[in-house]
């Protein structure tokens, strides 16, 4: 994402935190930024492509942290700790944007919207069942999505008392005490022989063999439309990731390399941010 866009958001969010998302007009938040409005509609369609475009650069910054975390010589525990960190870091840091939200109920119900948080709670069921499986291996596999249904309502607990009630926890000493957590409820169902209520044929109901097929369909089909009014080097550019795109076995880093050509181009922000969101790049 380009300089500019991004100088844009972070000035959009401060306003929107303080003001209200419905309060706060375009014309207020390209004055602040010290742009026209039209300068504000080169970078963001709408109020609302802002407001979607916010969410897909809050949650990049939280992914390109954990990759970072992911990636150091820790034992998987401490990956997990470290990682649990940085996701209430982040929301500690928008809390007031947070409450914004909650207090408007400013979401506005549109498609992109609905279809990015869907794919962010998908994501979100994947990100703990794979941490925990790293943490206990295939022997919690029976139960794995019990555990990790239970370790995110524990998860959104602490974040109601810290955004709605505003209390100060240790966060490292938060996200130890939650392993801990799970380190009993695993003993429990390996102690107790008891049968898990969420399975993985419930959750395959829930989350359909086919969600993520279909959003790489469509994240091709857009690139695709995307390619034929594009300059010749971004036309390349795409061919490549398109390639990429359809391997059996996609690599990531030539993914990486080709989105990071992409997001300083404007109205690719979008696409970019679906495709990091779906390879984890």
């Amino acid at each position: 994402m380009e300089d500019k866009s991004i100088f844009i958001i972070e000035h959009a969010i401060k306003l929107f935190a303080n003001k209200g998302f419905s309060a706060t007009s375009v014309q207020e938040i390209a004055n602040e930024c010290g742009i026209s409005k039209g300068a504000f509609y080169l970078h963001f369609k709408s109020k609302d492509a802002l407001l979607l475009e916010i969410f897909y650069y809050y949650s990049r910054k939280i992914q390109l942290k954990t990759d970072e975390i992911e990636a150091e010589d820790l034992q998987p525990r401490q990956k997990f700790i470290q990682k649990l960190s940085v996701t209430f870091e982040e929301i500690i840091t928008h809390r007031e944007f947070i409450i914004m939200q909650i207090r408007e109920q400013a979401i506005p119900f549109n498609h992109d919207i609905e279809e990015f948080l869907r794919h962010m709670r998908f994501n979100s069921y994947h990100f703990y069942k794979k941490n925990l499986i790293d943490i206990y291996g295939d022997r919690i596999n029976e139960f794995v999505w019990e555990v990790t249904l239970i370790l995110q309502g524990i998860f959104k607990t602490y974040i109601d008392l810290i955004i709605i009630e505003n209390v100060k926890f240790d966060i490292k000493r938060l996200c130890e005490e939650m392993l801990k957590r799970a380190d009993y409820i695993v003993e429990g169902f390996k102690h107790n022989n008891d049968q898990p209520v969420i399975t993985h044929e419930l959750m395959s109901e829930i989350i359909p063999d086919d969600f993520y097929s279909r959003q790489l369909e469509l994240m091709k089909h857009t690139l695709e439309e995307k390619q034929a009014a594009a300059p010749k080097e971004i036309q390349d550019t795409i061919a490549v990731l398109l390639e990429e795109l359809i391997r059996t076995e996609p690599r990531t880093a030539v993914i990486k390399g080709m989105l990071t050509n992409l997001e300083e181009e404007d109205g690719f922000q979008q696409i970019v941010g679906q495709i990091r969101s779906y390879f984890h790049v």
